[in-house]
């Protein structure tokens, strides 16, 4: 009995103590000596979380640096879901300066165990999500 007990708390443990992951396969290129380009993950946990994120892009307001996790390289990145996010998108700082990113892209589903791949083509200047561009 004892060792069945052992078993499952070893399984129950197991079980909750990995993340759910994906890949993030960064195509983006860090343009040569520009030591100021960021490439950083946006998380959401609900719908809320996406309108609350997108009003402080659109005000020009600080965005919340717990919802953020920067890139730090290129090519195919092991991404850990944070505890209870559905959504993720990138944000783009090609100059350094300021508090709004220059480049950003859709809201993503998370599906976990998933290859998302992430080219240039697919950002999205920031004056045309602010309503600036068209």
């Amino acid at each position: 009995m004892n060792k069945v007990v052992l078993f499952f708390f070893l399984l129950l443990f197991a079980s909750g103590g990995f993340a759910d992951s994906f890949v993030l396969n960064n195509q983006v290129a860090n343009p040569p000596n520009n030591t100021k380009f960021r490439i950083v993950i946006q998380w959401a946990s609900s719908v809320k979380d996406i309108e609350e994120y997108n009003n402080q892009i659109k005000q020009h307001a600080k965005l919340n640096p717990r919802s953020l996790q920067v890139l730090a390289r290129r090519g195919k990145i092991n991404m850990d879901i944070p505890k209870n996010m559905e959504y993720f998108r990138v944000l783009v700082w090609s100059k350094g300066v300021g508090k709004q990113p220059d480049l950003l892209t859709n809201w993503v589903d998370i599906t976990p165990n998933k290859t998302y791949t992430l080219n240039e083509d697919q950002l999205t200047p920031l004056a045309l999500m602010s309503g600036m561009g068209c």
